[in-house]
């Protein structure tokens, strides 16, 4: 089981992010919220190692796959177990797989099937329940 699931959600729509957030938390997560990749890639940087990266595709002037190729970079200890993004765009062939991610969602999204989705790839692909 994993102690403490936590969520670093990364999207410049502030209200968006912050909504998420206290969603997350109060489903059980530590949620840490960003409004811009830098900071986000910052707090990765520094050690804040999220169970789950859910970003935006476009956040400011960096895109969310850019932030995904970066945190690939960390070390192991510090990377997600699962990428997501969500993009308000319309995407009528594109797959997760396109943004080397394991999940995506057209906005506006449902917090509870996120939530939903990201439990079942833990408990699928890692077979780590995660008690929430």
């Amino acid at each position: 089981m994993i102690r403490e699931p936590s969520i670093l959600i990364c999207d410049d729509e502030a209200d968006l992010a912050g909504e998420l957030g206290e969603f997350f938390a109060a489903c059980g997560w530590r949620a840490m919220v960003h409004t811009s990749a830098p900071d986000a890639l910052e707090a990765l940087h520094a050690g804040a190692a999220p169970t789950c990266l859910l970003t935006d595709l476009r956040v400011g002037h960096f895109s969310g796959a850019e932030l995904v190729s970066a945190t690939r970079r960390l070390p192991n200890q510090l990377q997600p177990l699962i990428y997501c993004i969500m993009t308000g765009h319309v995407l009528d062939t594109t797959a997760a797989k396109d943004f080397g991610v394991d999940l995506l969602y057209l906005k506006p999204i449902d917090p509870d099937l996120v939530l939903s989705d990201i439990q079942s790839f833990l408990e699928d692909t890692f077979k780590l329940p995660t008690g929430t």
